[in-house]
């Protein structure tokens, strides 16, 4: 696969994680076609996961959303579970990521298409229990660094929905623990050799040029556009990995 149509690729994850999230569903597939599915498409695809969930953390920092306290450590744990998690896909088949993909691809489809039943603001807010908190974080730190596509969504669902913390508050710490979380995977898998830096940083480039036009020029028409090519590239992906 050419440096152009990484770097294309890379602009889609980038215009689609800032609007409707579930970049990762463009950037796995692709790097699973540019390489191999398994480990070596997951540990470079986390270059790309880092660098654009970084991007919106800083934009959610600089507005004011991020709960310090609370999100270092949820994003402590979430690198924990990320750290096992990435430790324990090199030993896990292709076909059984070839599986979960399957799985997968409709449950985050259904989360982008109903994100406004996921969404709503709750008006009291109930300080959750440790035990919730830190299960939820070890979780989806755990999948992410095992998989990853969507698990920034699902940090966020975890602390939105399981946790109870305010809208902007969750999304602005699962920011911060998608960025923890995929940088300690990154780590993990270069150091067992799975990370090609090459294709990895040409996805991450194009992915920051489509994050920022994303964030800045998003509308609820470009929103529907997103959401149906989305949907798109998912069914294409899942008629190849059934009859391929």
């Amino acid at each position: 696969m050419n440096h152009f149509v990484l770097s294309l690729m890379g602009f889609l994850t980038g215009l689609v994680d800032s609007i409707v999230g579930g970049g990762g569903l463009i950037s796995l597939p692709t790097l699973s076609i540019a390489l191999a599915p398994g480990p070596e498409a997951i540990g470079t695809n986390k270059i790309v996961g880092s660098t654009g969930a970084f991007i919106a953390l800083l934009v959610y920092a600089r507005n004011g959303h991020l709960k310090w306290k609370e999100g270092l450590a949820f994003c402590l744990v979430c690198a924990v579970g990320s750290f096992f998690g990435s430790s324990s896909a090199p030993y896990v088949s292709k076909e059984f990521f070839r599986y979960l993909l399957l799985i997968m691809c409709p449950v985050i489809l259904y989360i982008v298409w109903n994100r406004d039943q996921f969404f709503k603001e709750r008006e009291n807010f109930v300080k959750p229990h440790y035990s919730l908190f830190f299960l939820s974080a070890f979780a989806s730190g755990f999948y992410d660094g095992f998989f990853g596509p969507g698990g920034g969504t699902f940090m966020f669902l975890g602390l939105f929905l399981g946790t109870g913390y305010p809208l902007l508050a969750s999304i602005a710490i699962s920011k911060m623990a998608n960025t923890f979380s995929a940088t300690t995977a990154l780590i993990t898998y270069a150091h067992n050799g799975y990370v090609h830096w090459r294709e990895g940083l040409i996805m991450a480039t194009g992915m920051v040029v489509g994050a920022y036009l994303g964030a800045t020029y998003a509308t609820k028409n470009i929103t529907k556009i997103i959401r149906p090519m989305l949907t798109l590239v998912v069914v294409l992906l899942m008629i190849k990995l059934i009859w391929f």
